[in-house]
């Protein structure tokens, strides 16, 4: 069974003490209390608690300012750094250095004799004695009996130009030095092939002249 409680009338909640008695309250003097029934203290099923109200639950601010509603909204700010497209360089790239291509040649008798390339068939080259093509358009060579028929050879080594002799019976010399192993070669160097046959090496450019 529920205690009956009086309270006055005229105070606001919280403002004159209820008594479980009839009686006169002690704010307003000659107030008389009256019968107050706990049950309607309680709120119904559904409805919201009568709790103060707190920032994270006060709804919009034009439900508390006036002056927000005919205010204009603000446009969204975009976040920054979001879906920024990579900056890409324009600048010009350094080409890649060309490497040089030397090419070689002997002088013969007034007659260039081009050394292949080192990328060619056989690993190019230059073959030099009576009876070889590439020595065919030196004019008198092939009655050179001094000279070996397959005299010497030259070829690339790694990049390198190098002579070397085929065991001829007269020898092959480079500086005035005969030599017994292939021997590195290039432009103003001398030659000489057996005892009559004096060449030197030139540089040539691409259209196949002395430089």
């Amino acid at each position: 069974m529920a205690t009956v409680i009086y309270r006055c009338p005229m105070g606001a909640p919280g403002e004159c003490p209820p008594s479980a008695t009839r009686g006169y309250c002690q704010v307003h003097m000659f107030q008389q209390l009256e019968r107050h029934d706990p049950a309607e203290d309680v709120p119904p099923v559904g409805a919201p608690a009568d709790t103060p109200a707190d920032a994270s639950s006060v709804g919009p601010r034009s439900a508390t300012d006036p002056e927000a509603a005919t205010r204009p909204a603000r446009p969204a700010q975009p976040q920054q750094n979001q879906h920024r497209p990579q900056q890409q360089d324009h600048r010009p790239q350094p080409r890649p250095a060309r490497p040089t291509v030397v090419r070689l040649a002997l002088l013969v008798a007034g007659v260039l004799l081009p050394v292949r390339a080192e990328h060619r068939r056989g690993g190019g080259g230059l073959a030099i004695g009576r009876d070889e093509p590439d020595c065919a358009a030196v004019p008198g060579l092939a009655g050179l009996d001094q000279l070996s028929r397959h005299h010497a050879r030259l070829r690339w080594i790694d990049g390198a130009l190098y002579v070397e002799d085929l065991r001829s019976t007269n020898g092959t010399f480079v500086d005035g030095r005969r030599i017994e192993e292939p021997t590195r070669i290039g432009p103003g160097r001398r030659l000489r092939f057996a005892l009559d046959l004096d060449v030197q090496v030139v540089e040539i450019d691409e259209f196949g002249a002395p430089r």
